[in-house]
């Protein structure tokens, strides 16, 4: 309706009319990709030229000349290409409009009200082409305004650079004819050419990047199943040796779970990260403390008795036994300088190395705490098991001289937490017999 309606009023050359067309079809033929996202076509420079030259008549024949030309070219007709006409028809029309208000209707005068005629035309371009989309693919790919704008508002500059390139070019015509047209045009094409050529490897290398970051992360994917494998494949075997020495000696069975699970606890309320490597280290050592004792007598380890001197001293080797044989593992070098120093006291006077306050490691500190209430709390060969209140006395008579005083503190936070545990498991059982 509005080429109908405007084409009878076209006025001026029609050979550079055709020649203007010809152009903006070549630029729409050779549009630059950037990254395989967006393109960028050069063609709305010989737009203003048009509207400079022929106003909104000529810029409403150009709109569908402008979207059928390349999309034949490039055999791609289809709906996009009817929408594209509808819009470069519409959006030519506007700008070509709005040329006129501000500049005047004067194709043989280099003038400033042509300058700010071709300003506001490029605004209007720019902005009437931003809605329109925005709307089309907010009804057509539910893609927000907001989103929209974020992803081609990096493309206003380009519309702003191509509005003085319009002007340079419009000026041309009027001061040399269509000589000037083609002087100015054949190197802008070469620029074109030269840019596409650029792009074009630069695009190959973005994709081999992102080829190879997919591959990356794909591998990523795979070494991170492996490791979760290889961790829980881990965690079995040490369970496995756990429980070996759980059979060995069924007077302490189950000891190191719940010593493990307290050590957490408490390892938990010093602000110890879950999931780090000094977490995992605290968790396995303390799950380990005793696996030393595999290089200790039957006659020593299970005798009802009270030690010996000699029998104590070979009983003290357990912490250097473990060590010895875990330290030389890569993943279980943490967990064994906990089990060295797990009987060290922080006064200085405990075994092997005698070790003082903050010389040891924080996992054996808390060790020290939750290794003692659990033994004093669990039935043994030679004694019945103390009341809970009896053991958090003794941890704190020995605080600040056997004990940590800063883990002593994060302990009685969450002594009322391990009575309650203990009480339903003792429920538990009763019930359940």
């Amino acid at each position: 309706m509005l080429i109908i309606w405007q084409a009878p009023t076209l006025q001026g050359d029609l050979l550079v009319l055709a020649l203007l067309i010809g152009f903006n079809i070549a630029a729409g033929l050779m549009p630059i990709s950037i990254y395989g996202d967006s393109h960028i076509s050069v063609g709305f420079v010989v737009t203003l030229t048009v509207i400079v030259l022929f106003g909104v008549p000529g810029a409403v024949i150009l709109g569908p000349l402008a979207a059928f030309g390349p999309a034949i070219g490039n055999r791609k007709l289809g709906t996009n290409t009817v929408l594209n006409a509808a819009l470069f028809t519409l959006v030519g029309g506007a700008a070509a409009g709005s040329y006129e208000l501000l500049g005047g209707r004067d194709p043989e005068a280099i003038t400033f009200a042509m300058a700010g005629g071709l300003f506001a035309a490029t605004v209007v371009t720019f902005g009437l082409t931003a809605i329109l989309l925005s709307i089309l693919f907010q009804l057509t790919r539910s893609q927000s305004v907001k989103s929209f704008w974020e992803r081609h508002s990096w493309i206003a500059p380009h519309y702003a650079a191509m509005g003085v390139v319009g002007f340079v070019l419009a000026s041309a015509y009027i001061s040399m004819g269509v000589v000037g047209v083609i002087a100015f045009v054949t190197p802008a094409f070469m620029m074109r050419l030269v840019m596409k050529q650029y792009v074009d490897k630069t695009t190959v290398n973005v994709k081999k990047l992102k080829d190879q970051n997919a591959a990356l992360l794909s591998a990523n994917v795979e070494i991170s199943r492996v490791s979760d494998e290889l961790r829980t494949s881990y965690d079995g075997t040490l369970e496995a040796l756990v429980n070996a020495l759980d059979a060995r000696d069924q007077e302490t069975k189950g000891h190191s779970i719940r010593v493990s699970r307290y050590m957490m606890d408490i390892a938990k309320e010093m602000g110890v990260i879950e999931g780090s490597a000094e977490w995992t280290d605290m968790q396995r050592g303390s799950f380990l403390h005793d696996v030393g004792k595999i290089g200790v007598s039957d006659t020593i380890l299970l005798k009802p008795a009270k030690l010996t001197d000699e029998e104590w001293v070979a009983m003290k080797q357990h912490p250097q036994i473990g060590y010895n044989m875990l330290h030389q593992v890569d993943f279980l070098r943490g967990p064994a300088e906990i089990i060295l120093a797990h009987h060290e006291r922080w006064d200085g006077n405990g075994y092997p190395r005698g070790l003082r306050a903050e010389e040891i490691p924080m996992g054996a500190r808390i060790f020290a705490i939750v290794d003692t209430f659990d033994s004093m709390t669990s039935d043994r060969p030679y004694r019945k098991a103390l009341p809970p209140i009896d053991a958090m006395n003794e941890i704190l008579r020995f605080s600040g001289e056997q004990r940590d005083p800063p883990v002593v503190e994060a302990f009685l936070d969450i002594y009322d937490k391990w009575v309650e545990e203990r009480n339903r498991l003792s429920q538990s059982v009763v019930k359940a017999a």
